[in-house]
């Protein structure tokens, strides 16, 4: 009698298996959702920056009405369950006249609408807010769905039971912190993370270390702390699961009835919402961060894109074998290309004219070509490298770690510096910066420079570092002139590739610099860029009156040209490494050739990086031999729908295409691709609607080829590396 009266009570006690995984998902569930109501709260309203601003965010808090009305219904509730624990139903007349107050209290500090009116339009908000945040969270609530579906805790061997619930926690323990993670990111960047941004931050976390810490805060660190502490709680008061019996037979699989129709919602697509700021929210946290460890490629294009490279013999674009050769007009002048770091083109008053940062470059451009529509290939120092001093497309991050291994083994190009240093140039390259991130070093390497100074030779005991990168640009100015005096006295031309520091993230300048009040500018972090470009004009006046003094400023060519932009909550966008908008692409760029009898002026029409190697070489009269660039000079007219690619700087995550002034953003299908006119929207503000699907399809093709054949130009290489008549290999 009692061990059937223990069984009958065991049996009412007993949970079903997808009701135990959703008590499983209940910290997961709740920590996504807290999670998108503060990116969709953020969309619509920034939250304040300072983070011991405590009166700031409860203002930023109080903005938002539906939050006014559910704090409403909690303090009803509270009050109800003190004084009226047994009328539960009171709790809704107590929170309405807690509103009702608050909308008097209202009325009567500030004389306008009435009670009424000011409860109407509270309601109204409230509903809107609501039906808003719901398109945006509905998503999330698929993919908690979906993960119950998978848990399939009735399939698990009873014997497995405790071990299955255990690592079930575990992995709602790691769930939490990845979507804790996604939020700290949002916040850090205005962009969302993907599985490839995390897994590159993994694979680089000693390099990418500098940059974190300086975006740590205690919000960010409470969105990750918070998702792991709050789970492992749960986890643990929640322990009795790993050994309470579980259901089976028909009611089990009943429970599935209700989850299934959840999960299969996973097919239905992603829900359009009409404000803008919301757009991107709508996808699920989770689903999205599964949508980019598998990114859509059609194989299709790749073998296109083969069977190309098969038939010609080698890959479309390559310089294994570049060389020049000397014409009627060849002089041996004297090269210097300045890379400016994180240098935007709406910031220097060579294009926003009222904005002071640069009036020593503004004033230098009365004498020389003014680049007006000079784009980046991808948003990162190195790539500009290979842009500028390769002409190559370079490739996104992960692909140059691989070029760069594979570089070392058998070299796959030329450069500019290699091919003058053939041609009897002394060449040399300096910054105050460490090049141990990543493949820096590699990448300078590949070069063939003669001279290289870095951080580590420039810096003296006890410098002050400016960024984590390195120290302050004056140190390099008098180590290039005295190079450059070395090489003059010897008579012999040379080439110099200079690349600065200050002006990258953080945006500090040297501690002597006294800093300069823009005024207008409300944003701490664009005064602190504002000086950071004010300074390093400063210190390209200083470097040309050296070259002045010494004499060679007539024989010399100066390119002066932004690596790449940087963003300021443009598009939500605060870093570059996903900065495909014109605020991280539009960048300065200017030719002085003081003794060239060059005509002052303007180059129209769209360009890019890849310009500058053949520019050089037209600038001083010689002939490429031997390769195949993608750039052109920029002495040349381009047609005016010229069309240019762009990608990130980790792979897979946006590819850009231009095609005169249109536009296009392909986010791999994360999201709907983004079209701008730039002659009517300069500022990418409002992306085009009802664009013709066959012309995004064909886009999208033509991006994705583009890739494909950047990615085979720099990783094919010729079987007989000295050779130039031997067969290429893809790798």
């Amino acid at each position: 009698m009692e061990r059937a009266g223990a069984k009958v009570a065991a049996q009412q006690s007993a949970k079903g298996p997808w009701q135990v995984a959703w008590v499983l998902l209940i910290p997961l569930a709740l920590w996504l959702a807290l999670g998108k109501t503060t990116l969709v709260m953020h969309a619509l309203l920034a939250m304040p920056r300072d983070d011991t601003d405590v009166v700031a965010f409860l203002k930023w808090f109080w903005w938002f009405i539906s939050l006014r009305v559910l704090l409403a219904l909690l303090a009803g509730y509270a009050i109800q369950r003190l004084v009226m624990p047994r009328q539960r139903w009171a709790f809704v007349p107590i929170a309405a006249a807690i509103l009702v107050a608050l909308a008097m209290a209202l009325a009567l500090l500030r004389p306008g609408p009435g009670v009424v009116e000011i409860l109407q339009m509270w309601f109204a908000t409230a509903t809107e807010q609501v039906l808003g945040l719901m398109a945006c969270l509905w998503r999330d609530v698929v993919s908690v769905a979906l993960m119950v579906l998978g848990l399939v805790l009735q399939l698990a061997p009873a014997r497995a039971q405790r071990g299955t619930v255990r690592g079930l926690q575990l992995v709602v323990v790691l769930l939490c912190a990845l979507v804790g993670i996604d939020l700290a990111h949002q916040f850090a960047t205005g962009q969302p993370a993907s599985s490839r941004t995390l897994l590159f931050a993994v694979f680089n976390m000693r390099e990418l270390a500098p940059l974190i810490a300086s975006e740590a805060t205690p919000y960010r660190a409470l969105a990750i702390v918070g998702g792991i502490v709050s789970a492992a709680a749960w986890a643990w008061r929640q322990r009795a699961l790993a050994s309470m019996p579980l259901l089976a037979g028909p009611r089990a699989y009943a429970e599935s009835v209700v989850a299934l129709p959840l999960g299969l919602a996973i097919l239905l697509p992603t829900p359009p919402h009409e404000l803008m700021p919301l757009l991107r929210h709508t996808e699920g946290t989770l689903i999205a961060l599964a949508k980019t460890a598998a990114p859509s490629v059609a194989r299709d294009v790749q073998t296109k894109v083969e069977r190309e490279f098969d038939r010609a013999g080698k890959p479309r674009w390559h310089s294994a074998h570049m060389a020049v050769g000397e014409t009627d007009v060849t002089k041996r002048r004297n090269v210097v290309i300045v890379m400016l770091e994180s240098v935007r083109a709406v910031s220097t008053t060579l294009h926003t004219p009222a904005l002071r940062t640069t009036p020593f470059l503004k004033r230098l451009a009365s004498e020389s070509l003014v680049v007006q529509d000079m784009t980046a290939v991808i948003p990162r120092t190195a790539a500009a490298w290979m842009a500028v001093l390769g002409g190559q497309y370079p490739l996104a991050n992960e692909s140059t770690m691989r070029w760069a291994e594979e570089n070392r083994k058998v070299p796959r190009i030329r450069s500019l510096p290699s091919i003058l240093r053939d041609a009897g140039y002394a060449t040399s390259f300096f910054t105050p910066t460490d090049l141990h991130f990543q493949s820096d070093v590699d990448v300078i390497g590949s070069f063939n420079f003669e001279f290289v100074r870095t951080e580590r030779d420039l810096a003296p005991p006890g410098a002050e570092r400016i960024t984590y990168f390195g120290v302050a640009d004056e140190l390099m100015v008098q180590p290039i002139l005295d190079w450059t005096a070395v090489q003059a006295q010897a008579r012999r031309p040379f080439f110099t590739a200079i690349m600065t520091n200050v002006g990258h993230h953080d945006f500090k300048t040297p501690s002597t610099w006294p800093m300069i009040r823009f005024e207008g500018v409300s944003d701490p972090d664009l005064q602190a860029y504002y000086n950071c470009l004010r300074y390093i004009d400063g210190v390209l006046s200083t470097l040309i009156e050296g070259y002045r003094r010494l004499g060679v400023l007539d024989d010399t060519i100066f390119v002066f040209v932004g690596d790449h932009g940087q963003m300021f909550d443009e598009h939500d966008a605060k870093h570059t490494y996903n900065a495909v908008y014109q605020e991280g692409l539009h960048v300065p760029a200017m030719i002085y050739a003081p003794g060239l009898g060059l005509a002052a002026g303007t180059v129209r029409g769209p360009r890019q990086q890849i310009d500058i190697l053949p520019t050089v070489l037209d600038l001083l009269g010689y002939r490429i031999e031997g390769a195949e660039l993608p750039g052109q000079s920029l002495l040349q007219p381009v047609e005016a729908d010229r069309k240019l690619f762009y990608t990130s700087s980790i792979d897979w995550s946006f590819l850009t295409a231009r095609r005169g002034p249109r536009k296009y953003i392909y986010s791999f299908d994360r999201q709907p691709m983004e079209v701008f006119d730039l002659d009517r929207d300069p500022g990418e503000l409002k992306a085009l609607r009802n664009v013709d699907p066959e012309e995004l399809a064909t886009m999208k093709r033509e991006m994705l080829e583009w890739r494909a054949h950047a990615q085979l130009s720099m990783l094919a290489r010729p079987s007989n590396g000295s050779n130039p008549s031997s067969p290429w290999m893809r790798k």
